[in-house]
């Protein structure tokens, strides 16, 4: 009986010692779960979700503001004949307008004998009552670049003028002879529709007109 108790004893152990074995060596997997994705979508990684998304601007590209361009027709000396090409655009059914140049010549047109600007206002009506004192006719120059001189009158000969500033320099008074040129105003039609404008069109509008050019430029405000 006692052979018996012991070969069940040692059974127990004997299996108690390959159930420990088998507990140390379970491995269960971790349960996973598998998502399907569908194959057109991009995949995108844990990291990237959870980094900051940055707004992406595209930066436009430095341009010029290109200012619109129109035809001008000119230059007439008289603006009647100026009105005259801007009706034959408009009954083409083209706006215009006209515009007006002075541009200075080299020609003198008069000639401005003056005493340059004294230091301060009451310098220059001491040197007014001096010349008015002499007989001289003067005034203060109020504007411009020379305020605060006194003018001693415009003249159209250059003769007269310096016949004038020889009087008053005797005074010891300094006196200048500023020369004016003279202007010529020009008349420019302008049209703005330049995509009508070609070359058949300009010849139609300036109708024979002679000694006129049409230039692209920049529409005027």
């Amino acid at each position: 009986m006692r052979w018996i108790f012991f070969a069940l004893v040692f059974a127990n152990l004997l299996l108690f010692a390959v159930f420990w074995q088998q507990q140390g060596n379970d491995t269960r997997p971790i349960p996973q779960t598998v998502q399907v994705v569908d194959s057109n979508k991009q995949l995108e990684l844990v990291s990237e979700l959870k980094s900051p998304l940055v707004a992406v601007v595209e930066r436009p590209e430095d341009s010029e503001v290109r200012q619109a361009r129109c035809y001008v027709a000119g230059p007439y000396s008289d603006e009647l004949d100026a009105r005259h090409l801007l009706a034959r655009a408009q009954a083409l059914a083209l706006a215009g307008k006209i515009n007006s140049v002075d541009i200075s010549t080299d020609e003198p047109s008069e000639y401005w004998v003056h005493v340059p600007p004294r230091a301060t206002r009451a310098a220059a009506l001491k040197t007014l009552r001096e010349l008015q004192q002499r007989k001289v006719d003067s005034y203060i120059i109020t504007q411009g670049d020379l305020a605060e001189g006194v003018s001693l009158g415009l003249f159209r000969n250059q003769k007269s003028a310096q016949s004038v500033q020889k009087k008053v320099e005797r005074f010891d008074i300094p006196v200048e002879i500023r020369v004016i040129t003279k202007s010529v105003r020009e008349y420019w039609v302008e049209i703005d529709q330049v995509a009508q404008l070609n070359e058949k069109m300009r010849e139609r509008i300036q109708a024979g007109d002679s000694n006129i050019d049409w230039q692209l430029v920049a529409c005027s405000e």
